[in-house]
């Protein structure tokens, strides 16, 4: 099983959009997971910056990457243990597609930020929810729906094998 990546032009409600410094951020984020996937030959790796949803939201990062992950669990606490700012983190609901989750929150100047991740077999991903007001709700369900819209398993062998 290999993953296939993805950005739409629309996420659900949002639409994409080019912030020169934020997506600079989702691009660092990909470099993280670049790195914790064990296959360097990707079929794609992913980052961008959508719209927030509603008025209270202001933009969601998307970064994603496809390969191997020998283990899930220590994937997704290598993940968080590099935004130490962000805390709080706790299980979230992966989704269909399987694997682990988990979402998070920290404070950026102005911003409430809420990072969550995925790590399943054959792709790791970020999803970071800037607001200008803090959100009680859980983004949990809002991951596992952006990430139905990124990734799509192929069956099959990894690329190259």
């Amino acid at each position: 099983m290999r993953a296939r990546l993805e950005l739409p032009m629309r996420l659900g409600n949002r639409s994409r959009f080019d912030d020169r410094s934020l997506t600079g951020v989702a691009m660092r984020n990909f470099s993280v997971l670049d790195r914790l996937v064990d296959d360097r030959r990707h079929e794609k790796a992913v980052a961008a910056v959508y719209n927030g949803e509603t008025d209270a939201d202001y933009a969601v990062l998307v970064s994603a990457a496809a390969g191997t992950v020998r283990d899930e669990e220590a994937t997704l606490t290598t993940i968080f243990g590099l935004y130490p700012s962000v805390r709080e983190v706790r299980a979230v609901e992966a989704g269909p597609l399987g694997g682990v989750a988990a979402c998070g929150s920290a404070r950026d100047g102005e911003y409430h930020v809420t990072m969550c991740a995925w790590v399943d077999q054959i792709s790791a991903g970020i999803v970071t929810f800037l607001s200008p007001k803090k959100r009680l709700a859980d983004r949990g369900k809002e991951l596992a729906d952006i990430r139905s819209e990124v990734e799509f398993p192929i069956p099959g062998l990894p690329a190259g094998q």
